[in-house]
């Protein structure tokens, strides 16, 4: 039973055969025409067939020989065509980037046109979950995080700080202002993001009374909500006022449609991260979003800059 020949010995055959030339087939391949021709003998031994008519002055194929070259030909040809479409299909797969409901819906998405204008070969998967998933797991290029360090085990680009701050309609504040101190803000019907409170991010209402030195005040009264997303919904429907992340409230208090009562920002614990697999770190699509992320971060902590100054008060 023959053996199928080595691929290095069809793609040289093929060459060959392609030119009829040992010496042209040589110059394409960078060997030499003795290489060539040792190499086909080679192969003609192994199928115990002759490949080429060596004439006086030129090659012909033999019968055997052009069937062989063309089915050759036709299998490199398919090969070269997958490689290029492997690398299409990594090129042109749009990436898949976990983050929170919350990030996605009022950080991420509402700069995607931008991003889209600057690289319109940038595309983006959104991957809206409220649980920290896995990126190998789950086959997932990025993950937008808020935490107080990064996660192990990733390459990590810190892209922003937070702040909190209160935040309400500018109908409410009409109805309740003006409010002046802390304990006038209070008096207004609160709203809360329940999942903030004692995870240690200092994004919940306990941990901005205690910035300012107000801890003694009772704040646990108003309505409370299990995701920022809501918190920030029921804030732009007159409901209450909100102790919102600023990364999450920043295009609602640009437009107006939220205000600050109080402009009393205070900064929380924790930053976000992009985290990627070390192994792509450096893959072209990942490192132009990571620059354009990094700059959409930069952006939106000028923001924060913009609406107050933090004003520790003391115990």
């Amino acid at each position: 039973m023959l053996r199928t020949p080595s691929l290095d010995a069809l793609r040289i055959f093929a060459v060959a055969a392609r030119h009829l030339s040992f010496t042209d087939a040589a110059a394409e391949l960078n060997l030499t025409q003795s290489a060539v021709s040792h190499r086909i003998r080679g192969l003609e031994e192994e199928l115990r067939l002759a490949l080429f008519n060596r004439l006086t002055r030129r090659l012909e194929l033999t019968p055997q020989g052009r069937a062989l070259a063309q089915r050759v030909d036709r299998g490199i040809r398919e090969i070269d065509r997958s490689i290029v479409d492997l690398w299409k299909t990594e090129d042109d797969s749009p990436l898949k980037v976990t983050m929170l409901p919350s990030v996605a819906s009022h950080w991420l998405i509402p700069r995607l046109a931008r991003i889209r204008q600057r690289h319109p070969d940038v595309d983006v998967q959104v991957i809206a979950d409220p649980r920290l998933l896995d990126l190998r797991a789950e086959a997932l290029d990025l993950a937008i995080r808020f935490g107080r360090t990064p996660n192990a085990g990733y390459d990590a680009t810190r892209l922003m700080g937070d702040r909190v701050i209160p935040v309400c309609t500018p109908d409410l504040l009409q109805q309740h202002g003006p409010i002046e101190t802390v304990e006038a803000l209070l008096a207004m019907p609160l709203l809360h993001d329940s999942a903030t409170e004692g995870d240690g991010s200092g994004s919940d209402w306990q941990a901005w009374l205690a910035y300012y030195g107000k801890s003694d005040l009772a704040c646990q009264a108003g309505q409370h909500f299990s995701e920022a997303t809501m918190l920030i919904n029921a804030a732009m429907l007159g409901l209450g006022v909100a102790l919102a992340r600023v990364s999450l409230a920043a295009d609602h208090i640009a437009s107006g449609a939220l205000v600050c009562p109080l402009p009393m920002p205070a900064p929380t614990a924790f930053s976000y991260y992009l985290l990627g697999l070390p192994e792509q770190a450096d893959r072209a699509k990942i490192a132009t979003f990571r620059t354009l992320l990094v700059a959409e971060a930069a952006r939106t902590e000028g923001f924060m800059l913009s609406i107050g100054t933090p004003q520790p008060i003391a115990a």
